[in-house]
């Protein structure tokens, strides 16, 4: 089917168009009519289409001349002689009469009558419409004569006459003949015409008047045509000159309005849509959603007077595409404006429950974020229709708030620290600071100097809160609030966003206090001082009246520093809001009883927190007699299936949550901390117990509990009384179980070699030092531990904020042991240029990796629950730093003595089969690029240390990747003529080496190559050599012929 040219193409596809037309057969709806020249005395006439053809076209383009200048023929024959005679010019010029008319037969009309039209009253004549002319006898008489231009008295039988010979002469014609002269016919008439007549005797003839035996739409085509013409053969002469007429949906009537000229494009739109896709499909398909939000299943089959169809690019689907609605929330329709923005806040609201987890891929609320919903969302506030801007709020509270959320900080608002919180702030992302790139520090750009840099789009990407609060989002809620003044869902709904932004950080809580009339349109509007009952449980508006909303935005932007309560406590009149309403009962509040008592709670809480600071508690005095009253009737009992019993539940945690804080504040002093070893024997039998929860709780404490960790790390951690084991023969039993141990499997220890038992021995006499080296390295939490030891001991006058430090991780790591080995490291280890980046070893270095792995023996042996959090191929990683920090500190007698200790530990069948060393370790990309380090490293300062050797081995088990063993034969090879490492020495079973078989040949061909050509032998390296050995033998007496083919290896 031929299509419509589109603006997008190219002029060699209207060229292939217009050949594929041609080639059709289908007439032009286009014609080219040329006006005649009357100067050549030229008729009217149609002319066929000038085509051109891209056959026809000259490869160059012609040259560009003057056109000559037109010459005007009238002006030639204008000219005129003066002795020229007028009548011989006359003459010359004019024809005879007889040039035009020729053969005039005059009819007789001297018996014709002559009539006058009749006289009426109206300015213009009577209008002679068809269906008027249309009289019974057209059934019967002839269609296209009719003989109204014969006017005499015997016209109808002349125009019967003239209908016989007609038909006459169609009977003596044949097929061919009458097929040729239709053809001739209708190419002389215009196609336009030809459909006009057509669409109007379809609706002027109704179809029982019809004489025709043929059917209606093909009557206009056999009218001329005898009746024992075939129909079939009219048809199909007309089907090359014109296209059959679509089938529309629906059959237009005259008398329906604006339907004279149809659109059958648009009138597709009324057919029956398209099933919807069979079931069980695998292709991924558009999210579809109703104006709820919910998920519409692609085979979904729902009625249409849902308004879930549309004109869109699957109209046989139900349901909005997330694309289709925020196209529609840039609409000029108001309603279709205010639809998109409730369905897209229904999105979101879902989104957040988890609602799309299982059937949609990737993050709903950041797909819409990328998306732009953040603009599209600031935009619509703008909106002049309150309707609109309404439908925005809803979506920006259904992006921002998380209902569950603040419902369980509420909760939790009386439980021990409640009070505080911690800053509702996204994942940091680490941003690469190009600008600041070989700059000097004074030189550098600060931190706001590069936030004001950036552009909206830069900062809302990285941090929703920060970047509405650029784009000026609380002066236009101010605008909302004071002056459109919407309806109560919406209040409550900027009070919420507001809320949202006071928990982001201080500053954005600072921004919302500071923004210029925000907080006092709160104050007068939402929190008076004096209000009327009102009549309807739901008030049609909120204003005038006080909200539990409000009262909360105060609560949280006073959890964000003393200032800032200060600031709403005396400046802004919180004070005298809590006065007003904690004076009476929440029954005598003029409020709706649910009301009353979340306003109640949320004063009580707005108390708590000015108290933690020791603000406003001279309202203590005040209120005293109420107060008092309230905690007397707090033990009457209250009916379980009473609504109101969680509410009434929550006020009474606030109001205890208040009266510890002024407990606090009245009594602010620190108690002599004689400290915490219990004396008495029932505690102690339970010292191992408190020394095992000490550990397991230390990695659990996140930020703002610095000084708890300082306290456990002080008295309870390294404590003798708490390791119960040191001092009741703990020790010894060690050694004994390790004597037995090596007598049974005949092993001999090394030269530096002694017993763990001795080393838990002297590690429980230093344990008083190791407490020193650990709380030194701490040193830098020491700011924090101070401000977390005010918050802990209730010193609420030198409490700053209520609002703790950002969350990003916990305060100690869970591999903490090992912070002096890895602080040591991070010192000394290995530069980018592979040396190491400082060649001596910082004083008390020695002291502190003693100290250190005298710990981590101690919690191998004694605590191995309190390490289970860390991999074991972390604790290789980390120990691997004795070797890497120094060129000879793994040399020192007690290193040595205490990393051999450690290494038979680690090597024990229980923890071998727990290594696993594709897993990369915590802050490595692999192990392999610690193994690197480490056979570099042992190449050049190891002069072939067998502890050393030993770690050096310990990866090139069977059982891990070749690629290891690779690095040792191929990279590393010249390290084998020093790693002695003998196999009495080795603290892991040779059948680890070698077994099963090595299937790798690269790995093999390097085997055979270092044995032959002398590289490797049994007093260089013994353990290595049998493995190799071992190997080449399974491979060469193993396997058949055709697998023992090796490259050739050269020698010299």
């Amino acid at each position: 089917m031929l299509r419509r040219p589109k603006p997008t193409d190219s002029e060699a596809d209207l060229l292939r168009e217009q050949e594929l037309f041609l080639n059709s057969g289908a007439s032009s709806k286009v014609n080219v009519v040329r006006r005649p020249d009357k100067r050549r005395g030229e008729a009217f006439s149609i002319l066929s289409r000038r085509v051109l053809f891209a056959a026809d076209l000259p490869d160059q383009l012609p040259t560009l001349t003057p056109a000559p200048p037109k010459k005007s023929r009238f002006k030639a024959n204008s000219v005129r002689f003066e002795e020229e005679d007028p009548e011989e010019r006359l003459d010359r010029q004019d024809t005879h009469i007889s040039a035009v008319l020729s053969r005039i037969i005059e009819r007789d009309t001297s018996s014709t009558p002559v009539s006058l039209p009749p006289f009426t009253g109206t300015a213009f004549p009577k209008v002679l419409r068809l269906s008027e002319a249309d009289g019974p006898s057209a059934a019967s008489g002839p269609w296209l004569v009719s003989g109204q231009g014969l006017g005499g008295p015997d016209s109808p039988a002349e125009t019967m006459r003239i209908h016989r010979e007609n038909e006459a002469k169609l009977q003596a014609m044949s097929e061919s003949e009458i097929r040729e002269e239709q053809k001739k016919l209708l190419s002389q008439l215009d196609p336009r015409l030809v459909e006009f007549v057509r669409s109007r005797k379809a609706q002027s003839v109704p179809p029982s008047t019809t004489p025709s035996k043929y059917p209606e739409d093909k009557r206009d085509q056999e009218e001329c045509l005898p009746k024992n013409v075939d129909n079939e053969s009219d048809s199909s002469s007309a089907a090359g000159l014109h296209q059959k007429p679509l089938e529309l949906p629906v059959k237009p009537q005259k008398e329906w309005v604006h339907m004279d000229k149809l659109e059958p494009e648009k009138l597709e739109w009324t057919r029956d849509l398209p099933a919807p896709r069979r079931k069980g499909t695998k292709k991924a398909m558009q999210a579809r959603f109703d104006f709820a939000g919910t998920l519409i299943p692609p085979t979904e089959d729902l009625p249409t007077h849902l308004g879930l169809h549309h004109h869109g690019e699957e109209p046989e689907l139900a349901g909005y595409s997330l694309q289709e609605l925020f196209l529609l929330s840039r609409s000029q329709v108001i309603q279709q404006r205010s639809l998109a923005l409730s369905t897209i806040a229904s999105v979101l609201a879902k989104a957040r429950a988890g609602e799309y987890t299982s059937v949609l891929r990737g993050n709903m609320t950041s797909t819409l974020l990328d998306a732009g919903l953040l603009f599209l969302l600031r935009f619509a506030l703008d909106d002049s229709v309150e309707g609109v801007m309404s439908a925005a709020v809803h979506a920006l509270r259904a992006l921002l708030v998380s209902p569950e959320d603040e419902e369980c900080m509420d909760s939790t608002f009386s439980w021990f620290r409640g009070l505080a919180s911690f800053p509702l702030l996204p994942s940091s992302q680490e941003e690469e600071d190009e600008d600041n790139e070989g700059l000097e520090e004074n030189m550098k750009e600060t931190v706001k100097e590069k936030e004001e840099r950036k552009t909206d789009y830069d900062v809302a990407r990285l941090d929703v809160v920060k970047g509405l609060l650029k784009m000026k989002l609380l002066p236009r809620l101010r605008y909302i609030l004071e002056v459109v003044r919407p309806a109560p869902r919406v209040v409550q709904d900027i009070l919420e966003v507001l809320t949202r932004i006071a928990r982001h950080s201080s500053s954005s809580a600072t921004q919302v206090l500071d923004c210029p009339r925000l907080m006092e349109t709160v104050m007068s509007e939402f929190l008076p001082t004096s209000w009327t009952m009102q009549s309807l449980p739901l008030p049609q508006s909120v204003y005038g009246l006080p909200l539990a909303s409000a009262m909360k935005l105060l609560r949280v932007i006073a959890t964000s520093g003393r200032h800032a309560c200060a600031r709403l406590l005396n400046s802004l009149g919180a004070r005298e809001r809590l006065s007003r309403l904690l004076s009476v009962e929440p029954s005598e509040l003029l409020l709706e009883p649910a009301e009353a008592l979340r306003i109640t709670t949320e004063a009580y809480r707005l108390w708590a927190v000015a108290a933690g600071y020791g603000q406003a508690c001279n309202l203590y005095i005040d209120l005293y007699p109420t107060l008092l009253e309230v905690l007397l009737s707090v033990h009457r009992a209250l009916a379980p299936s009473d609504p109101l019993l969680p509410l009434q539940l929550q006020r009474v945690l606030a109001q205890l949550s208040f009266l510890t804080q002024v407990t606090h504040t009245a009594g602010c002093h620190q108690e002599l901390q004689a400290g915490v070893v219990p004396h008495e024997p029932k505690v102690a039998k339970h010292t191992s117990l408190y020394h095992q929860v000490a550990l397991v709780l230390l990695p659990w404490l996140l930020p703002s509990s610095e000084y708890l960790a300082h306290e456990l790390l002080s008295t309870i951690v390294f404590s003798k009384e708490f390791i119960s084991e040191g001092h009741s023969g703990g020790p010894e039993a060690i050694e004994l179980s390790e004597l037995k141990l090596y007598e049974d499997t005949h092993h001999h220890t090394a030269p530096s070699f002694q017993t763990v038992g001795a080393l838990l021995r002297e590690a429980c006499v230093q344990l008083p030092s190791i407490r020193g080296c650990f709380l030194t390295h701490l040193a830098h939490l020491e700011a924090s531990v101070l401000v977390s030891r005010d918050a802990y001991l209730g010193r609420n006058p030198w409490i700053n904020s209520q609002l703790l430090p950002e969350l990003t991780g916990p305060t100690l790591p869970s591999d903490w042991p090992f912070l002096p080995l890895v602080s040591l490291y991070e010192r000394m280890g290995v530069s980018n240029g592979g040396g190491l980046q400082v060649e001596e070893l910082p004083q008390g270095a020695l002291q502190a990796v003693t100290h250190c792995l005298q710990w981590l023996l101690l919690l191998e042996v004694w605590r191995e629950d309190a390490l289970k959090v860390v991999l074991p191929v972390a604790k290789l990683a980390r120990l691997s730093c004795v070797f890497l920090c120094s060129s000879d500190l793994f040399l020192e007698r007690p290193v040595q003595k205490l990393s051999w200790g450690l290494l038979r530990l680690l090597t024990r069948p229980s923890r071998l089969d727990s290594l696993d060393l594709d897993v990369p370790p915590p802050g490595l990309a692999s192990f392999q690029d610690l193994y690197s380090a480490l056979l570099a490293q042992y190449e050049a300062v190891s002069f072939g240390d067998r502890l050393f050797g030993c770690w050096v081995l310990l990866p090139l088990q069977r059982r891990y990747s070749s690629t290891l063993r690779l690095a040792v034969f191929g990279e590393h090879v010249g390290m084998l003529r020093s790693l002695g490492v003998t196999l009495e020495q080795l603290p892991v079973p040779l059948e680890r080496f070698t077994s099963p078989p090595e299937d790798s040949l690269p790995l093999l061909r390097l085997y055979f190559r270092s044995l032959v050509t002398g590289t490797l032998k049994r007093c260089w390296c013994p353990v290595l050599y049998v493995v190799a050995l071992s190997h080449l033998n399974t491979f060469i007496f193993s396997q058949d012929a055709a697998a023992q083919v090796m490259q050739p290896v050269h020698y010299r």
